[in-house]
């Protein structure tokens, strides 16, 4: 009889403790589906400002090469020495 007492006793704990085992499971997967979409914006973001700091350094190359140009067509219109052409060392 007390055996069967403690088992009718203990069986709401064992259901207590089944349903906070649930509830933190739920929980868990919540927290873990926050920290997915919290990551996935992230990435967003770092993605956008990759993509910007690219497009910055692609056109400071290009104004770069662009002025490389310039000075070098300059260089070769005042040089006195235009030499012949031929890559023998006597230039």
């Amino acid at each position: 009889m007390r055996f069967e007492l403690t088992a009718m006793l203990s069986a709401p704990v064992f259901l207590l403790a089944g349903a906070c085992s649930q509830e933190t499971e739920d929980n868990a997967q919540k927290a873990a589906e926050y920290a997915a979409e919290d990551a996935k914006a992230n990435a967003e973001v770092i993605e956008n400002e990759v993509r910007e700091g690219a497009i910055l350094a692609a056109d400071k190359v290009s104004e770069g090469a662009q002025q490389l140009g310039k000075e070098l067509r300059s260089d070769e219109r005042t040089d006195a020495d235009q030499g012949d052409g031929q890559l023998d060392g006597t230039d």
